[in-house]
């Protein structure tokens, strides 16, 4: 149950806010539908919360959501943020590593 209010919690909380060393989105226009991604995408992984997914279907989920993302033009800063997100994701749900998903999809390998 504490991961759902997690993601529950991230899910309410505004996103691309401006942070320390993020100064919001660079892209004001998408802000809203970059929003919504990371918000169907957390939907995804509360779903899949009550399933208990293994690591490797969590990983796949993530690489699939950040591959919505590809459609805009995102700057490094806003692609940083995006990964940033994901670990939030990732310490609700207890996933320890991306093993390598968020690095392939910040850096494009």
């Amino acid at each position: 149950m504490e991961k759902m209010q997690q993601l529950e919690a991230l899910k309410a909380a505004p996103k691309f806010v401006q942070e320390v060393f993020y100064i919001g989105v660079a892209d004001k226009q998408n802000e809203r539908v970059q929003s919504q991604l990371l918000d169907e995408s957390i939907d995804r992984f509360t779903e899949r919360v009550t399933n208990n997914f293994s690591d490797k279907q969590y990983r796949d989920l993530m690489k699939n959501d950040l591959d919505r993302f590809n459609d805009y033009n995102l700057d490094t800063e806003d692609r940083e943020y995006i990964c940033g997100f994901y670990e939030k994701i990732m310490d609700a749900i207890e996933l320890e590593s991306s093993d390598g998903v968020l690095n392939n999809w910040l850096y494009d390998f």
